[in-house]
């Protein structure tokens, strides 16, 4: 029989390979989750969740760790930074020429770099426990189940839940990813959750340009931007269109207004350096792309999974957003009877935009 002592020294030992290996931060929490089920279907049937349904059908799910794996006894947490570069990103955002794509997605996908990252470390783990007799199981998690990822890092001591609904941590922001070892192995947890440092600060209330953040710590989803130019699959409503500004994958700003991110760190996996220059791309540039360009720019990129329609739909909008140019208006009117009645609703709403600022 393993006694405590021996999964105390295991624990330390995989924290300390999970260091090693490149995470940035690692913890290990319990399996009692400490969110409130009642409050998620709450939100749920508010219908904050916008089209994402796959949120309700799973809501169940997510509270049991059995469900994920059975015999679930620990999980294991792991924080990775993707902030590629130190910028000024509030002077980006308000270059209305340029496209703003949230920090994630300039480099390759995170789910693959992650999911591989955590794979390799589950195996590392294996060969940690000695014990011949212990069948060790684990399953890496990374947006890929119905994981409380943020619940499960505050546990693990990673950092708290901040009032964007974000992980916040101290020394580090918030510009990383979370990701996730459940395991049937009884190590030991972090026996204290993190503190919350937000106070009295709404920075990220106060900037979010459609203030989906509604109030601490809950979040509409239905009103963020990063809802619309990601998940949405049909058009955009005109009352969101003037606030997505040039912002045509995601948005950030309660992330660059936080004050907790004068600490964060840039990244140093080559996964998530820039690509194909996309921190500094013009509008024009990415609404000249044709399918092919697009699919070949965003080859493993997590931009890919909107497709090519959507991309240009988005494009359209931040162009009607953009200062008044006749190039633009050109551009908008050569795709004025395209096939897709999608971006063609947009492009005629840009062109409109455009022609009023004559």
């Amino acid at each position: 029989m393993l006694d405590k002592a021996y999964w105390k020294d295991i624990s330390k030992k995989i924290i300390a390979t999970g260091k090693e290996l490149g995470f940035n931060d690692v913890g290990i929490s319990d399996t009692v989750i400490n969110q409130n089920q009642g409050l998620y279907k709450e939100w749920i049937d508010a219908k904050n969740h916008g089209a994402m349904s796959y949120l309700e059908d799973h809501q169940d799910i997510k509270f049991d760790p059995e469900n994920i794996l059975a015999s679930t006894k620990s999980i294991i947490s792991v924080r990775l930074d993707y902030l590629p570069l130190n910028e000024n990103l509030i002077d980006l955002i308000n270059q209305k020429d340029k496209a703003y794509i949230a920090r994630y997605a300039l480099g390759r996908d995170y789910h693959k770099t992650l999911k591989k990252k955590l794979n390799h470390f589950g195996s590392l783990i294996e060969s940690i426990i000695t014990e011949s007799d212990f069948d060790f199981k684990y399953r890496a998690i990374t947006d890929s189940a119905p994981s409380p990822e943020i619940e499960i890092a505050t546990q693990a001591g990673l950092g708290w839940r901040g009032k964007n609904t974000l992980l916040l941590n101290k020394n580090n922001g918030s510009w990383f990813f979370l990701g996730e070892l459940y395991t049937n192995a009884p190590l030991v947890f972090n026996q204290t959750s993190s503190t919350n440092h937000c106070g009295s600060c709404s920075a990220c209330i106060d900037i979010c340009p459609t203030q989906a953040i509604e109030k601490p710590y809950y979040l509409n989803a239905s009103k963020c931007i990063s809802y619309w130019t990601i998940e949405h699959k049909g058009t955009i409503p005109t009352s969101f269109r003037k606030k997505i500004g040039n912002r045509i994958y995601g948005c950030d700003d309660c992330q660059i207004i936080c004050p907790w991110n004068k600490f964060a760190k840039k990244s140093t996996e080559i996964d998530f350096f820039v690509r194909h220059k996309l921190n500094n791309i013009s509008l024009m540039d990415c609404f000249l792309m044709d399918n092919h360009r697009f699919n070949d720019h965003f080859n493993g990129s997590a931009i890919r999974r909107i497709g090519y329609e959507k991309w240009i739909s988005n494009v359209a909008i931040a162009l009607g957003n953009a200062g008044h140019d006749q190039k633009i208006i050109d551009a908008l009117i050569k795709r004025s009877e395209d096939p897709s009645n999608l971006i063609k609703e947009h492009v005629l709403w840009a062109i409109s935009e455009q022609e009023a600022k004559k």
